[in-house]
């Protein structure tokens, strides 16, 4: 089942997408019961509900979108495109399949924005 999720986020597209891809940054965004251990190249290291798990980041800088995918059989995979939306603000549009919790991808967005508000666009 594929759950979508919308979020505005006061800040141009450049901005959001770029503390949505950062490795440092995405700890910061990525909600319980995740949690960043470490990245090598494009694949993450996560721990949730108490296991490892892998997954391949791919970012596209051009077209602000960012996926990602399991790399054993299990676990959540999606896509998060940011575009603009008016003249300073951008719109965060992301999909996620094969995920137990169908509030991932608000509480996701819900980080991300508060990231980028509080420690992004200060000022």
């Amino acid at each position: 089942m594929t759950i979508h999720a919308r979020r505005d986020i006061p800040a141009l597209p450049d901005l959001v997408f770029n503390a949505a891809a950062d490795p440092s940054r995405l700890a910061a965004w990525l909600p319980e019961p995740y949690e960043v251990v470490g990245r090598t190249d494009d694949v993450l290291l996560l721990r949730a509900d108490g296991g490892p798990r892998q997954v391949q980041l791919a970012a596209d800088y051009d077209q602000l979108l960012l996926t990602w995918e399991p790399l054993a059989d299990h676990g959540c995979r999606g896509t998060l495109r940011v575009s603009l939306a008016g003249a300073a603000g951008s719109v965060a549009e992301l999909h996620v399949d094969e995920c137990p919790d169908d509030r991932l991808p608000e509480r996701m967005l819900e980080a991300l924005a508060n990231e980028v508000e509080q420690n992004l666009t200060a000022g």
